[in-house]
């Protein structure tokens, strides 16, 4: 059976909620003036920024840069299928190394497995671990600067790691890729923020094989020649 409560009890219990907060309130007053509540904003607001500096120097300034302007950089990728066929490349001048990355390129290529065989695993984007296992399975193994694994699953630390190898030649070197390279791209209207394996410089037009393109393996002609964005590329021994 529900419970009636008369009008003057109902007041009586509404006075004293009103006064115990009267007194709440007095009392924080007290506790904390106004100049003190100013002065414990601002060490807080101190502390957050000092935290915030303390994450940003473990993670990285420049790569948390690096990521916003890739956020807020709007790119039409190409979506095109690509090449049907896997071109011909002549490797009669190549090291052993690059004759062996575009025979595991060529057969991965009509093979077309899941991403996950090159991420060990990890369900994530895979564009840098394609390279990696290429250069694994080649024998000449990547080394992640932060991790010591042959895998680089990213294009910010696969880029880190040519340069820290010396092994880098930026775009605007006058460098030119020969089949076995490894072209890296930051914001690129065509690929995003991408890498992939050069197999032909045709006078400037480069025929490129890469991981997650269009969630596949592609073979790509730059027959536009737009390579805005390229970094450079990851020189193969």
């Amino acid at each position: 059976m529900a419970r009636n409560t008369s009008p003057a009890i109902q007041t009586a219990t509404n006075q004293q909620a009103s006064h115990h907060h009267a007194v709440y309130t007095i009392r924080m007053k007290r506790l904390f003036p106004l100049s003190h509540r100013a002065t414990i904003i601002t060490i807080c607001l101190a502390l957050l920024l000092v935290i915030g500096g303390i994450v940003g120097t473990a993670i990285g300034w420049r790569k948390i840069l690096y990521k916003l302007q890739g956020t807020s950089h709007v790119a039409t990728l190409d979506r095109s299928p690509g090449l049907a066929q896997f071109p011909e490349v002549n490797t009669q001048a190549l090291s052993p190394t690059r004759r062996k990355v575009i025979q595991l390129t060529q057969a991965e290529f009509a093979a077309q497995p899941a991403g996950t065989k090159y991420s060990q695993g990890a369900h994530e984007a895979w564009c840098a671990d394609f390279v990696s296992w290429t250069m694994q399975q080649a024998g000449a193994p990547l080394k992640n600067p932060h991790t010591g694994s042959w895998r680089i699953p990213g294009t910010f630390t696969l880029r880190e790691y040519y340069e820290s190898a010396g092994r880098f030649k930026p775009a605007d070197s006058g460098y030119q890729p020969r089949p076995g390279d490894v072209a890296i791209y930051r914001a690129s209207p065509v690929f995003g923020d991408h890498t992939h394996i050069v197999l032909r410089n045709d006078d400037g037009i480069l025929t490129t094989v890469g991981g997650n393109e269009n969630n596949k393996i592609r073979v790509f002609a730059n027959q536009q020649r737009n390579y805005t964005g390229l970094l450079g590329y990851g020189i193969t021994e």
